[in-house]
Order: structure tokens, then sequence, then C-alpha cells
């Protein structure tokens, strides 16, 4: 996968930006659920919704119904035909989802915050099957909101056991990407 910079594309970084302000209101509702604050939304070239989803993996039981794969099930039957997909997640895909992407045919995933103990779009190989696809990636669009939602997380659910596996994977999610959080912020305050 290659990673790319938009930093000298303002137009493209604002369209970004919209784009992940509505994985950002998936992830809210995710956060309102009680599940880890992980927003998607899946888009054609056109820039068109085809699929939203948040995190349901405490409701549902299911440990593979992150917010990517729930997009994807909601545009179920729509991307056959599309061409040139692009993924919005508030935090970098896992493997899992990084694959279901490139099997889907997304040529683009965004995020806002890195997920540097499970990335996916750093550890999966471009596909060699006919019709996958090998995205580009571009990081840290919202960045700081995406990370002030898993910060409320903890604040609302401290001191909760139930919820401790929960908490040890955004405690050290939030971590791991402390120093990120202070570079996003200069950055972002100047773009």
């Amino acid at each position: 996968m290659t990673d790319i910079s938009v930093a000298p594309y303002a137009p493209l970084r604002d369209v970004m930006r919209v784009w992940m302000d509505i994985a950002l209101a998936q992830a809210r509702l995710a956060l309102d659920a009680g599940e880890a604050p992980i927003g998607c939304v899946v888009l054609n070239s056109a820039g068109d919704v085809m699929g939203v989803g948040y995190n349901t993996l405490l409701k549902s039981g299911n440990p593979t119904l992150h917010a990517e794969m729930n997009a994807f099930a909601a545009g179920a039957g729509q991307f056959a035909a599309a061409k040139d997909l692009v993924m919005v997640s508030t935090l970098e895909p896992c493997v899992m989802c990084t694959g279901a992407a490139m099997q889907a045919g997304v040529t683009t995933i965004v995020y806002a915050l890195k997920a540097p103990a499970d990335s996916g779009t750093g550890r999966v190989s471009p596909p060699t099957s006919p019709g996958a696809t090998n995205p580009s990636v571009i990081g840290n669009i919202g960045t700081l909101e995406s990370r002030a939602l898993f910060v409320e997380w903890i604040e609302r659910h401290e001191g909760d056991p139930s919820r401790d596996d929960q908490r040890a994977f955004i405690e050290q999610l939030l971590t791991l990407t402390a120093g990120d959080a202070v570079e996003r912020a200069a950055d972002e305050t100047n773009a």
C-alpha cells in the first residue's frame, strides 16, 4: 500500500474532512451505545455514501463487527458495480478490515487516528487476485476529534470492570498515539 500526503492539496483535504465528519458521527453513535468509538463510511468515486457503520462488538457478541465491516454490510450489493471506492475510518483499519477493503474494491483508505498496535494498512501485502485492489492510504484526517472520543470513552467507563478488555485496548491506543496527537494539533491548526 502507498502512504500519500495531502498536505499540498488543500481542496482534497477539505473533501476528506467532510467525509471524516460522517465517520466521526458514526463513532459518536458507537460511543453513545457503549462501544469503542470507531466509525466508518464507504463512498463511491462521486462521493456518494454507499454504507456507514460503527463498532458493534459488544452488542452483537461478534468480534468481527468492526465499523468497517458494518459499513460494508450496510452497502452490500452496491460495491460490485462501483469503481474507485473510498473507505474513511476514524481509526486506522486492522488487518481484517484492510483485507476486506481490498476485496471490495477500495482504492483509497482515509483514517483519523493511527493504530500502532493493530495497523492493518502497514501489515497487509498487496493482493494478486483479479479484482482486488491495493489502496492508497491517507492518515491523520480528524485525528484530534477521533482521539477525543477515545478519551471520553475512558472517562465514561472509569472503574467499570465489565469494560476491562476495551479499556486495555483504548488505553494502549491513547498511550501509543500521545506524541502524534501533539504533532497533529499543530498540523491541523496550521492547515
